[in-house]
């Protein structure tokens, strides 16, 4: 019997998160070169929110979802976090580090800063450090699965963007978010490095600009200007789970087949 990947999606219970953990719960075996089917582990703040959302959840293909408590600014949580996983799982495969914030109305810049890069980098990189030894294991039947790990960035991150005029945010500001999300394609760059000859891919990805609440946003409003639905991010990240995007390496993988430079 073959083995289920096992994969966590932190910051799960809304958003681009809670579209991951969709896409992978409705992917057939024969959709993916990644050993479906999958248990997905879906990262909440609340652990009751979250399994709320998990029992709502249809799946199918023989995948499985369950509810995790997870605060990656809590090194107890994340602790607590890995040793669920291992009790229950006893390795993880996948691990999608999607939590993360845009807070644009701190008035002060510093705090912003100090604030973002303790939630969207300091807390991707603890996560990662505690569920490496998981990331590390294979099934005990001897079989190997499929090992990655996949930061949820954005094309605001992108330094080359940064300084083209055509670039669909070029406009927009958001100093703090920029930063904070450029920093943690360089995470990403870094483990790539680490892990290369470890069996783990690594990717940084662009779930494009979905209609979501990040930043305090209305997502009616933001699909009406031109945002794209969850489920198109769902999707495109599903792909990088499962091996799509392979021979995309040193970029930020995006949607719609797009990518951008660091």
């Amino acid at each position: 019997m073959m083995a289920k990947t096992i994969v966590l999606v932190s910051g799960a219970n809304r958003g681009i998160g809670l579209a991951i953990v969709k896409a992978l719960l409705e992917s057939a075996p024969s959709d993916s070169s990644n050993s479906a089917p999958y248990h997905v582990y879906l990262g909440s703040r609340d652990l009751q929110k979250g399994k709320d959302i998990a029992a709502g959840l249809p799946t199918s293909h023989g995948n499985t979802v369950s509810a995790i408590q997870l605060e990656i600014t809590s090194a107890e949580s994340v602790n607590n976090a890995v040793a669920t996983v291992k009790a229950e799982s006893g390795r993880l495969d996948v691990l999608i580090n999607n939590a993360g914030v845009n807070l644009p109305t701190i008035p002060d810049e510093a705090v912003k800063m100090s604030t973002l890069y303790e939630i969207n980098v300091i807390g991707a990189s603890r996560v990662t450090d505690a569920f490496k030894p998981l990331l590390l294991t294979q099934p005990a039947e001897g079989e190997k699965v499929g090992k990655r790990i996949i930061y949820v960035s954005s094309s605001m991150g992108s330094i080359a963007s940064r300084f083209n005029p055509k670039f669909a945010f070029y406009s927009q500001e958001y100093t703090a978010y920029r930063c904070t999300k450029a920093a943690l394609c360089m995470l990403a760059a870094c483990h790539a490095y680490d892990f290369k000859d470890q069996g783990i891919t690594v990717h940084a990805f662009d779930p494009g600009w979905a209609a979501t609440e990040l930043g305090g946003g209305d997502p009616a409003t933001i699909r009406e200007m031109g945002g794209v639905d969850p489920k198109v991010s769902g999707f495109a990240c599903r792909d990088i789970v499962e091996g799509k995007r392979d021979s995309e390496s040193e970029v930020l993988v995006s949607i719609n087949g797009d990518t951008y430079a660091w």
